[in-house]
């Protein structure tokens, strides 16, 4: 088989991998809790944008009664009263806009936005010296799946980096190795905006994706 049909059959495998996986909800997100304050007669952070499975908790810090009250149609969720101290929570199993307000007082309104987790492939060679795709784009505060897999040769210690040397780890990603037809999967929340890398440098191989978070 040549370079390029091997090239393509692996594309297959990993493309076919990520959207296989991507209709199990439950492989992201599940497990995470967002918080958001009740103060000062207001939702803090007012909009929030958080993954399929995430949870979402509620805590009235403040001295006056709140509701936590969905504004949706049907009506997603209703706390009832929550006085200094109590909390309420709901978790959120499927995409889209959730809208809600405190029922009294009618001018405190929060927003939910729930979207499904990115999923990303990607394809080392040591024989061509680079990765497929070379630049990956992802959103900030949005769970990640990356895919892994190698067409020629051992990649040990790849690295999510804030430098094209790999000396600085982000994201909670500790180095990693990928294997020659071994699907290695990496999951991380990008907690920041900006440009980072996926670099192969510490061991001498000069691969290095660029990956791009935006807000």
């Amino acid at each position: 088989m040549s370079r390029v049909m091997k090239f393509t059959a692996f594309t297959i495998v990993v493309v076919g991998l990520a959207l296989g996986l991507g209709k199990n909800g439950d492989l992201f997100g599940q497990g995470n809790v967002v918080s958001v304050s009740i103060v000062d007669f207001a939702f803090t952070p007012k909009t929030i944008t958080v993954p399929v499975g995430t949870t979402v908790r509620w805590t009235n810090n403040g001295n006056a009664p709140h509701t936590v009250t969905s504004t949706s149609s049907p009506k997603a969720f209703d706390s009832g009263t929550l006085n200094s101290g109590d909390t309420f929570q709901h978790t959120f199993t499927t995409a889209g806009q959730f809208p809600y307000r405190c029922n009294i007082h009618p001018s405190m309104t929060g927003m939910v936005i729930v979207v499904e987790p990115q999923e990303v492939a990607l394809i080392h060679s040591l024989a061509q010296s680079k990765t497929f795709p070379e630049v990956i784009t992802v959103s900030k505060g949005i769970t990640v799946r990356l895919f892994n897999i190698a067409l020629d040769g051992v990649h040990p210690s790849v690295v999510i980096s804030s430098d094209e040397d790999g000396k600085n780890p982000v994201f909670g990603v500790k180095p990693f190795a990928v294997e020659p037809g071994k699907l290695t999967t990496v999951e991380f929340t990008p907690d920041k905006a900006g440009t980072f890398f996926i670099t192969h440098r510490p061991h001498g191989h000069n691969i290095v994706t660029k990956l791009v978070v935006k807000e």
